[in-house]
């Protein structure tokens, strides 16, 4: 199966100590599965860090999450840069992942913004990965990669879809409409001619999307 990217806002991930605990630090970038045994997963990652937030030492545990070991330290301006073993305890994806069919791949990553996650494999078992998934978290948005030309981008990206959930929800598509664009806009905290054009580019993905899979 092609490579899957799955996308969530981090408002939809916050409940999870593990993510509230990640969120602390810039970003956390996958590297590269190193091993599972029974439970739980080690996986090396890069994470960002600023110097007045150090990153936590060696045994730090939250939620089932453990920094097992910092690899590697490096500076890049006034960024601190560690590459780490980190310890995951999920039986079910840890099973999964196992099987030897399905796998993590780089642009897996966690930022203030959200968490992504690439997985590609045996389309079944890519599948039953994407429905665990679903169990703990919600998600905004699924897309498949398009051969060389990399994973797509046709649907409306995490804020774009941010901006769509609220505005269908106060009554912006109503007839007639539930909320003004100044009212929206106070709301989301933008002005309104950012909105209006958050509003324009994710009607036109949709739209887009529609009438492609349409022909």
């Amino acid at each position: 199966m092609r490579p899957l990217r799955i996308e969530t806002s981090i408002q939809n991930v916050k409940h999870d100590l593990r993510i509230a605990e990640a969120e602390k630090f810039i970003s956390w970038d996958f590297r590269s599965l190193i091993g599972i045994h029974g439970d739980k997963i080690r996986i090396m990652c890069e994470v960002i860090t600023r110097d007045d937030n150090p990153i936590p030492p060696p045994g730090f545990s939250v939620g089932g999450a453990t920094v097992e070991e910092i690899l590697e330290t490096w500076q890049k301006g006034k960024l601190t840069h560690h590459l780490i073993i980190l310890r995951i305890k999920d039986e079910k994806i840890a099973g999964q992942l196992g099987r030897g069919d399905v796998g993590i791949l780089a642009g897996t990553n966690l930022t203030r913004a959200g968490l992504v996650i690439q997985i590609s494999g045996r389309q079944s078992s890519v599948m039953k990965l994407l429905a665990s998934l679903k169990e703990s978290i919600v998600i905004d948005k699924v897309s498949l990669s398009q051969g060389s030309k990399g994973m797509t981008d046709s649907g409306p990206t995490l804020q774009q879809l941010k901006t769509l959930k609220t505005a269908h929800r106060l009554g912006w598509y109503d007839t007639p409409k539930g909320v003004s664009i100044r009212q929206l806009s106070e709301m989301l905290g933008i002005s309104k001619s950012a909105l209006a054009e958050q509003l324009v580019k994710a009607e036109g993905k949709i739209v887009g999307s529609f009438i492609k899979d349409s022909s």
